[in-house]
């Protein structure tokens, strides 16, 4: 069995907000067998790291079989962010990012959702990792996927036309990128 959990943007998750357009697409469109689980992050309209990082360790450490993560955007930040300080799971099949911010760059300097230095020590054996970024986002600008892929040399930026940061038409690349990494 393979899990595929999905972390959240911040802000409201109520239907028509945040990551839920995307979320619902994937939960419908995941490939047979698969099991989705998308648990809701602490206080999602005022986010910490701290408490974000803790229950996404939480979920990981959870899951015992096979383990792919998507996240969006900071849900995408945070699960490099806990990946990092919690090592890469030897169940992870890969991980996914959509939108994800690079905390850091010019004008998002939040030092709690930074990377640590030593992310790419740490995430030496992440991979499979796919950072999906739309063309059309007006909140994350496109060189954070060059960002993190100057950090983490493994990934894979695929750039998509006309998506904006809800993502919502994100959701045929994850899916094909979900069914890669199920497949092996």
């Amino acid at each position: 069995m393979t899990t595929v959990l999905f972390i959240h943007s911040a802000g409201t998750q109520d239907p028509g907000e945040g990551s839920s357009a995307l979320r619902e697409a994937l939960a419908a469109g995941l490939p047979t067998g698969l099991h989705f689980k998308a648990p809701l992050m602490p206080d999602p309209d005022n986010p910490e790291a701290e408490s974000w990082l803790a229950a996404f360790e939480s979920e990981v450490t959870g899951i015992e079989h096979d383990l792919i993560i998507v996240g969006h955007s900071l849900g995408g930040s945070i699960a490099l962010q806990g990946l990092a300080r919690l090592g890469v799971p030897v169940n992870l099949k890969g991980v996914i990012t959509v939108a994800a911010p690079f905390w850091g760059a010019p004008d998002w300097a939040f030092e709690s959702f930074v990377l640590p230095g030593d992310a790419a020590e740490k995430l030496v054996d992440l991979s499979r990792l796919t950072i999906l970024q739309g063309d059309s986002d007006a909140v994350v600008p496109l060189d954070h996927a060059e960002r993190y892929k100057a950090t983490l040399p493994n990934a894979q930026i695929v750039i998509l036309p006309g998506v904006d940061h809800e993502a919502a038409g994100a959701a045929p690349a994850v899916l094909e990128a979900i069914a890669t990494l199920a497949r092996g």
